[in-house]
């Protein structure tokens, strides 16, 4: 039974796979126009960055970065503080 059990598991993650794969297909992306001209006329003026990569990463993008990063300690602080046993808080 822990067999069939197994092997429906494996064949549901694979039937996943190729449906999330079959998904994924470069001809079939859609691109903000508007955007992605607005970053390359004016991304080096309002950054003053001579790597677009980096100017849009670190002046558009910094909040969203700061905060992504800020969520994930609060996460690892909450997991490592659940992990903690009970008689070691005592």
């Amino acid at each position: 039974m822990k067999r069939i059990k197994n092997f429906a598991i494996a064949l549901l993650i694979i039937i996943m796979m190729i449906q999330i794969l079959g998904h994924i297909n470069g001809d079939n992306l859609t691109y903000n126009e508007a955007s992605q001209s607005y970053y390359i006329t004016k991304g080096s003026q309002e950054t003053s960055s001579l790597n677009l990569v980096t100017g849009i990463y670190l002046d558009y993008r910094l909040f969203d970065s700061f905060f992504e990063a800020s969520i994930l300690l609060v996460v690892v602080t909450g997991i490592a503080f659940m992990a903690i046993k009970d008689e070691d808080l005592l």
